[in-house]
């Protein structure tokens, strides 16, 4: 707990970089020492794997001493939890070494924390130029624009913790980050604003605070598996802490309805008997699954100007799939108290 006070009109800052065997941490060094309001300090939280990222850290560390870095091998959130350990900011900010930061990033996502009330803020993370090159990679951006305009603005405990900054006192209060969720993907960012929103605090979505994601080697395939792993923890925060914030009973309903017509169709057109109804069955789902993607499509073709990439919105079929099967896996390992098992 810091000795000054947290809503001071200028309290110290640290930089949390998330990174595991990224060599482009440099890049995002380079855009944190650019930043209109310098930090006091910038933590390499470094999840291991090899010495790439210390010797990167180590030619900045001797260019400037505000760099330093954080031994925290791990999974996500225990590894941030190290480095929140040694944070001396009484504010700190979190960004991912597949970010770059505008000279004015800092300043503007700090500005809300001149009310006392605000525990954590977040901005929104559109691809980098050039990066988005596969179809999947473009989709994503897209989708990326579209849910920080319309899901994050209006629920700010979906706001991703790559791109926030948080009161160093609200760990203090409400918690460190849970370890105990999904290890790979364990939706900890979600839980922590849950737990803050919980305890009185306010959370504010800044949509000038962007950065920049690198969306290279993202491809279809990684997108879809990357959805299904967010998934699984995404579950298990939904079951333990009630809430979630974009499925619904209504969303998801027409992604289960075309494939459950579809699988009960095709086993009733096994046996002679029901042959005739279960074709009638795989036509009504096929028609209903070609009608969703027309819908989709159009929907995305009309949203494209706003938000480019979403030309591709037919993937969110694929996308809803995988976010189904993890949460399924989810109830698998966790149970549907999503206590159940063990991390």
């Amino acid at each position: 707990m810091p000795g000054a006070d947290p809503s001071s009109a200028d309290p110290t800052v640290s930089i949390i970089v998330t990174v595991w065997k990224d060599p482009r941490v440099a890049r995002t060094l380079d855009s944190l020492l650019a930043q209109t309001r310098p930090p006091d300090e910038i933590l390499v939280d470094d999840g291991g794997g090899n010495d790439v990222v210390r010797q990167i850290t180590t030619e900045y560390t001797a260019k400037d001493a505000r760099v330093r870095h954080v031994d925290a091998p791990g999974n996500i959130p225990e590894s941030r939890n190290v480095a929140l350990g040694v944070a001396r900011g009484e504010l700190v900010a979190f960004l991912d070494a597949d970010e770059v930061a505008p000279p004015g990033w800092l300043e503007a996502l700090l500005r809300p924390f001149h009310d006392p009330r605000v525990g954590f803020t977040g901005g929104p993370t559109p691809g980098l130029p050039g990066t988005a090159t596969t179809i999947g990679a473009q989709y994503y951006d897209g989708y990326l624009r579209r849910f920080y305009d319309t899901v994050a603005r209006a629920n700010v405990h979906a706001l991703p913790m790559g791109n926030s900054a948080w009161r160093l006192r609200l760990f203090r209060e409400v918690g460190l980050l849970d370890t105990t969720l999904f290890r790979r993907a364990a939706s900890e960012d979600q839980d922590i604003a849950v737990r803050a929103l919980a305890a009185g605090w306010r959370g504010v979505y800044v949509p000038e605070a962007w950065v920049h994601h690198d969306f290279t080697g993202l491809s279809t395939r990684t997108l879809l598996r990357k959805q299904r792993v967010y998934a699984e923890g995404g579950f298990v925060v939904w079951r333990r802490r009630g809430t979630t914030y974009e499925a619904s009973a209504t969303r998801v309903a027409p992604y289960v309805l075309a494939p459950f017509l579809l699988v009960v169709g095709g086993v009733l057109a096994i046996l002679p008997p029901t042959r005739l109804g279960g074709e009638l069955i795989l036509l009504g789902g096929a028609l209903l699954l070609g009608a969703l993607a027309v819908f989709l499509t159009a929907q995305g073709i009309a949203e494209n100007r706003t938000y480019p990439g979403l030309k591709w919105r037919v993937l969110e079929i694929p996308r809803r799939w995988a976010t189904l099967y993890g949460a399924f896996r989810g109830w698998l390992h966790y149970g549907w108290s999503g206590r159940a098992g063990k991390p």
